[in-house]
C-alpha cells in the first residue's frame, strides 16, 4: 500500500507542471528549481537536527550526484514535460530500468541475464512506439523531446547505480536530503536571478508549487523509503510503475493529452521491458529453494 500509494503521489507531478507551464507560462527553470526548494525547505532542518553532517568526501560525492542526478535532471525533466506532455514524459523516464542494465554491464561487468536482455529488447520497441519514432515527420519535429525524454531515463539510471554502489551505509534521509540540495543549487546557477522570481504576481502558481514539492515529490519519496523498509527494491520498484498509467490518466482528464493506441502499445512494452528483468530473478530464486528443499 505505501508502494502503491508513492506511485499515485508522483503521477500528479507531471500533470501539475504541465498545468504551470501552460496556463501560468512560468519559466521551465523557475519552476522546477522552486519545486525542488520547498523539498529541500523541509527535509534540511530534520536532517540537520536528527542526523550529523557527512563527511568532506562524502559530501562532495552527494554534490557531484546532486548536481548531475537531481540538478541535471530535473532540468531534462521539465523540458521533456514541456515539449513531450506530461503523459509521454513520464512514459520515457520509465526506460531507466533498461538503461540501468546496460550501465552495469560497462561500468561492472555485470551480466546481464536473459530475461534482462528480452527485457532490454522489449522496453526500446516500446520507445519506438511511445515517440512515433515510425514516423520520420513527427521525429524531425520533436527529436528535441525524444533527447530531454531519454536523457530524463539516463540520469535516472545514473542516479540508480550511484546509489546501488555508493550509497549502501547512508540513511536514505541523509542521501535525499544533501542530493536535493546540491541539485538545487546547480538548477539556480543554471539560470538568471529574474528568471528564477518570475513565477507570477498571484499566490496561486506559488500555492501549486508548493504543493508539488511538499506534496507529490516528498511526500512520494517517504512513501517509496518505507515500502523500501518492508519489502525487496525489486518488488518495490515493479509496483511504482503504477505512476505511469496513473500520470497517463491523469494528463488525459485534466490536461486532455491522450495517447493513441500505439503509444499505448509503446507503454506497455516499456513497463513489460522493466518488468521482465525482476520476474526472471524472482523465478530463478524460486527454483534455486525448490531445488534446495528436494536436495534436503
Amino acid at each position: 500500500m505505501l508502494t502503491v500509494l508513492a506511485a499515485m503521489l508522483w503521477s500528479f507531478t507531471a500533470p501539475g507542471i504541465d498545468y504551470l507551464l501552460n496556463v501560468y507560462h512560468v519559466p521551465q527553470l523557475a519552476l522546477i528549481f522552486w519545486r525542488d526548494f520547498f523539498v529541500v525547505l523541509v527535509l534540511l532542518p530534520i536532517t540537520l537536527r536528527r542526523f550529523t553532517l557527512p563527511a568532506r568526501r562524502d559530501l562532495l560525492r552527494f554534490a557531484i550526484a546532486g548536481g548531475l542526478f537531481i540538478g541535471v535532471y530535473h532540468a531534462l525533466w521539465v523540458f521533456s514535460v514541456a515539449l513531450n506532455g506530461s503523459a509521454l514524459a513520464v512514459v520515457l523516464i520509465y526506460l531507466f530500468p533498461a538503461f540501468t542494465i546496460v550501465g552495469a554491464w560497462l561500468l561492472w561487468r555485470e551480466r546481464p541475464t536473459r530475461s534482462a536482455i528480452l527485457g532490454l529488447g522489449l522496453a526500446f520497441i516500446g520507445c519506438v512506439l511511445a515517440v512515433e519514432a515510425y514516423n520520420p515527420e513527427v521525429l524531425r519535429l520533436n527529436w528535441l523531446g525524444v533527447a530531454c525524454g531519454l536523457g530524463t531515463a539516463l540520469t535516472q539510471a545514473g542516479y540508480t547505480l550511484f546509489s546501488q554502489r555508493t550509497l549502501r551505509n547512508t540513511h536514505p534521509w541523509i542521501a535525499l536530503t544533501w542530493t536535493m540540495f546540491f541539485g538545487t543549487l546547480v538548477l539556480a546557477l543554471m539560470q538568471r536571478p529574474s528568471t528564477v522570481f518570475a513565477v507570477g504576481s498571484t499566490p496561486w502558481p506559488w500555492l501549486v508549487l508548493c504543493f508539488l514539492g511538499i506534496g507529490p515529490t516528498l511526500g512520494g519519496y517517504i512513501m517509496y523509503n518505507l515500502a523500501l523498509r518492508s519489502l525487496p527494491a525489486g518488488v518495490v520498484g515493479t509496483v511504482v510503475m503504477l505512476e505511469v498509467p496513473c500520470a497517463a490518466l491523469l494528463s488525459g482528464l485534466l490536461l486532455n493529452q491522450w495517447l493513441d493506441g500505439l503509444q499505448l502499445l509503446g507503454m506497455a512494452c516499456i513497463l513489460g521491458g522493466a518488468v521482465l528483468p525482476q520476474l526472471g530473478d524472482h523465478w530463478r530464486a524460486r527454483r534455486a529453494l525448490l531445488a534446495e528443499r528436494i536436495d534436503g
